[in-house]
């Protein structure tokens, strides 16, 4: 049996000038945080590649990896497939190494990305946001949650 993956946003760390800014992470088994619990980065334009990144990963044969970047790079998470249905991740640092942060359920993480997309969402349209990479999320949420 595999981690727990989940995505976390902080919705209280959120700001707005001409882009969403806010923290974001990924997390293994509730307490593990990839950069960091308090890791700050372009939250609509991430969570676009990463969905791109997902579906990706689960049409992908055995063995493929996707990346999962943030835009403060060059930090960012790997995805290898390993089975039809689990993929192992490790978190690649400032200095490039490959730290293995665990094997996890394809299906939880495009579930954690969709969850997350639509926290995003909601506060976008509860603070009367908008933006292209805002709106390029709605279309592209759709796109992970049919499959």
């Amino acid at each position: 049996m595999g981690e727990q993956i989940s995505i976390e946003l902080t919705i209280d760390s959120l700001t707005y000038d001409t882009q969403i800014i806010g923290n974001i992470a990924f997390v293994i088994n509730s307490y593990d945080y990839f950069p960091g619990q308090s890791w700050s980065d372009f939250v609509a334009i991430v969570l676009n590649w990463w969905i791109d990144s997902c579906r990706a990963l689960v049409f992908a044969p055995l063995h493929e990896s996707y990346s999962f970047s943030f835009m403060d790079g060059p930090v960012k998470v790997v995805a290898r497939k390993v089975s039809e249905t689990e993929a192992e991740l490790f978190y690649v640092g400032r200095d490039a190494r490959h730290a293995l942060m665990g094997t996890v359920s394809i299906e939880e993480l495009r579930l954690a990305l969709i969850k997350v997309t639509y926290q995003l969402l909601n506060a976008i349209d509860r603070n009367g946001w908008e933006n292209e990479e805002a709106e390029t999320l709605r279309y592209t949420v759709k796109s992970i949650e049919s499959i």
